[in-house]
């Protein structure tokens, strides 16, 4: 499901239904219903014993689409036996990686790979600083590099570490919604905030529920970012009421995502130009986006024709797992371990305060020109709660299944972000 889905469903759209049960035996020659939890990699692995995703994706074309990142829970998929395929599983044996054991005096070189423009503030001011601290705190023992040719597809990032074909990356945990859905908790509406404050309170839910389950064994998770909460960005003549369908008018909601991170800004707005109209045509152009004030302005949405609906804790929060796969993460002393695990956790999660800062300076730029701040009114609000507690309820499933007490855990989220609420910028 698209990220913006979970976002619309404060709109009278529901929430995927809950998930299905426990994984069951993966056996070639049959066929193999998805669970929570599944990718390729896990499904291929169960079956042959190493991750060999192609003879998968090769053998349910039809079924994955153009996209094989996405599986979704009850999915049926035909798991061929490797006989049948041998110059496929033969190839990705060689290129499954091998936990390698940490050698004194060589430096271990990841390779990282970054799906935006390395100018974007996720690169510039938060991932690449990071990374060169690890560097230093290593002695120059753990360093990073890009690979060889930068896949700047965002839905393929987890994929990519979990098959081997890079070290390290970040995901938008909007595509994780089937294998990851406890990662989906700031995606609920009125579940998120400004970006340091969601960061530190989805790291401290995870440290003190989510890690005691398996969970995230698929790859190793250094931390997480979150970009600032997203807001309703909509024409002046045309006020946001409760039932109103975002869904068909919304569709280039998250170019966080897909198009300002990857092709630059100036691009971005040529193509809002065409696919919305110019600032006179604006009328002309979809009612409403949901995005930071950040984005409005840089993607070129916002102008003297529209405002924004202030959402307290958000339509929906963006927040990024950082992760290296199990792999890699052998192949680093213990020692360097334990330097890396100091600088991720939460102290990763507080970086995300530079994005907080990117959104308020384009916040009050706007508000210096004009920007006019409206609030949902009583209908919408109930309309947002209705919805919100509908995605708990769907949260709280998932959680239970793995052994997490669900309500435990949802009021422990709500008191961080209540006790961060002072990271807040715009109010």
């Amino acid at each position: 499901m698209h990220p913006i889905k979970k976002a619309v469903l404060a709109l009278g759209i529901t929430l995927a239904p809950a998930l299905a049960a426990a994984q069951s035996a993966v056996v070639c020659g049959q066929t193999y219903t998805v669970a929570p939890g599944d990718t390729l990699s896990k499904i291929s692995t169960s079956a042959y014993g190493v991750s060999a995703f192609g003879i998968l994706v090769d053998a349910n074309k039809s079924t994955l689409g153009d996209n094989p990142n996405l599986l979704f829970v009850g999915q049926k998929l035909v798991i061929p036996c490797r006989d049948t395929a041998p110059a496929v599983a033969a190839t990705e044996a060689k290129s499954t990686p091998v936990p390698a054991t940490p050698t004194d005096g060589e430096p271990v070189v990841l390779t990282f790979n970054k799906a935006s423009n390395p100018r974007f503030v996720i690169n510039a001011m938060i991932v690449d600083p990071f990374l060169k601290q690890v560097e230093i705190a290593t002695d120059g023992r753990v360093r990073f590099v890009e690979p060889a040719e930068v896949n700047i597809n965002p839905s393929a990032q987890f994929e990519l570490v979990t098959s081997g074909a890079v070290d390290g990356a970040y995901v938008f945990n909007g595509y994780l919604e089937q294998s990851h859905p406890l990662l989906q908790m700031p995606m609920i509406p009125l579940m998120g905030g400004a970006a340091e404050q969601t960061a530190v309170s989805l790291w401290n839910l995870h440290d003190e529920y989510l890690s005691k389950t398996e969970y995230f064994d698929d790859a190793h998770l250094l931390g997480f970012i979150s970009a600032p909460t997203a807001h309703i960005w909509h024409r002046l003549d045309r006020s946001i009421q409760a039932g109103q369908s975002i869904a068909s008018v919304n569709n280039y909601p998250v170019p966080y995502f897909e198009g300002l991170d990857t092709v630059g800004p100036k691009r971005v707005q040529t193509l809002n130009a065409m696919r919305y109209g110019s600032h006179d045509e604006a009328k002309d152009g979809p009612l409403t986006f949901m995005m930071a004030h950040g984005a409005a302005r840089g993607a070129g949405i916002w102008n003297a024709e529209r405002g924004v609906t202030k959402v307290e804790n958000g339509i929906y929060t963006p927040t990024f797992s950082v992760i290296l796969s199990n792999e890699a993460w052998a192949r680093i002393s213990p020692a360097d371990q334990q330097a890396i695990s100091a600088l991720a956790g939460q102290t990763l999660a507080n970086r995300s305060s530079e994005w907080d800062a990117f959104d308020n300076g384009h916040r009050q730029i706007m508000l210096d020109t004009g920007l006019k701040v409206s609030y949902p009114d009583g209908p919408l609000l109930r309309e947002l709660e209705e919805a919100a507690q509908s995605g708990l309820v769907t949260w709280a499933k998932a959680a239970t299944d793995l052994g997490i007490p669900a309500q435990q855990a949802i009021a422990s989220y709500r008191a961080n972000l209540a006790a961060l609420r002072y990271l807040l910028i715009f109010r």
